[in-house]
């Protein structure tokens, strides 16, 4: 009613009209007692005009009511497609796969191969395997890792073995990598999450090089999956400080976990982690002491992550921090044995 009379009258311009509506309430506003802010500035406005507010229930108040609700049949034509649930914009292609295609000119393929795979012809596939193993999202991956990439897009008979001999004789990986065999003795694994991201573990790398102010790095990875993230720090983080950010880049994309396992720190130990942890619902798992074991898989997370860091980084080792989310995108994105 407001916006009707401020658009279309003046003030004193209407003689002394009866005013009909359903909403009861309007009916006493010039005869409340106590208004609020916005009550009282409908009531000054109403002043200016010469009209009566008077009640009448809505079954009566019929022509008022058909024109707002006037009935309007549904369009014959079909909406239009604004935006497509699918659209492909274009294929990403390497220069490898057409270096492959020319290959095969001299050396056709036998047909015996799965589909949809290109075959290798003999002189081009060291290429492909310097391509998966030297590419900026793989870096040096392993064998396992090497030959789930080059099966996306590749096929040739002897793919293991000629992969297996090549990174054998790769000086990068026999410089940065050691041995993962596991020490003797009997190790009891930790109980197999049930879904992604339950269960989580975290480990600081402390003493690298600076880079760009930078010198820690806190790695995360979930139990379930082998997911990992990289999170860097100009230097060794409190214990508030680490729940603050494992809130921004961990629990607002996968949720709260169920539990997060680490070692005996002195900030996993404290009173401020400690009720971090209850205040979500999460359960605090620590390490035993001087047995790193507990918490093998970030372990070996930070084992991998430092000769990744060395193979892409030995020439300039301040540029880590740069190379971070590429190492995290490789690692996220091969195959892992253990989770298949």
């Amino acid at each position: 009613m407001v916006p009707f009379l401020q658009s279309q009258f003046h003030s004193q311009q209407l003689p002394v009209t009866p005013s009909w509506t359903d909403h009861k309430n309007l009916a006493y506003l010039k005869e409340a007692k106590r208004l609020n802010s916005r009550q009282s500035r409908w009531s000054l406005f109403f002043t200016r005009f010469n009209f009566i507010i008077s009640f009448r229930p809505g079954t009566k108040n019929v022509k008022p009511n058909a024109l707002s609700r006037q009935y309007s049949s549904d369009k014959d034509q079909e909406p239009a497609t604004i935006l497509p649930p699918s659209c492909v914009l274009g294929s990403i292609t390497w220069d490898i796969s057409q270096r492959v295609l020319d290959a095969q000119q001299t050396d056709p393929n036998p047909g015996n191969g799965p589909p949809r795979k290109l075959y290798v012809p003999q002189h081009v596939r060291g290429s492909v395997i310097h391509w998966a193993i030297m590419a900026r999202f793989s870096i040096h991956p392993g064998v396992g890792r090497t030959l789930a990439l080059v099966r996306r897009s590749f096929w040739w008979p002897s793919m293991f073995k000629d992969i297996k001999e090549y990174i054998s004789a790769c000086q990068v990986c026999a410089r940065n990598k050691c041995t993962n065999q596991p020490p003797a003795g009997l190790l009891r694994s930790l109980p197999i999450p049930s879904r992604p991201w339950s269960h989580i573990a975290l480990d600081f790398v402390t003493g690298l090089p600076p880079s760009k102010g930078f010198s820690v790095i806190l790695s995360i990875i979930d139990r379930f999956s082998k997911a990992c993230h990289f999170v860097h720090f100009k230097s060794l983080p409190s214990s508030a400080v680490t729940a603050q950010l494992l809130v921004k880049h961990i629990f607002q994309l996968h949720g709260i976990p169920d539990e997060i396992l680490s070692d005996r720190g002195p900030k996993f130990l404290s009173k401020v982690w400690k009720e971090f942890a209850v205040s979500l619902g999460a359960n605090v798992s620590l390490s035993s002491g001087y047995h790193p074991q507990t918490n093998g898989q970030c372990e070996r997370l930070n084992q991998e992550l430092e000769a990744m860091l060395c193979c892409v980084c030995s020439s300039n080792p301040n540029s880590w921090s740069t190379q971070l989310p590429w190492i995290e995108y490789a690692h996220n994105t091969h195959v892992s044995s253990a989770a298949g």
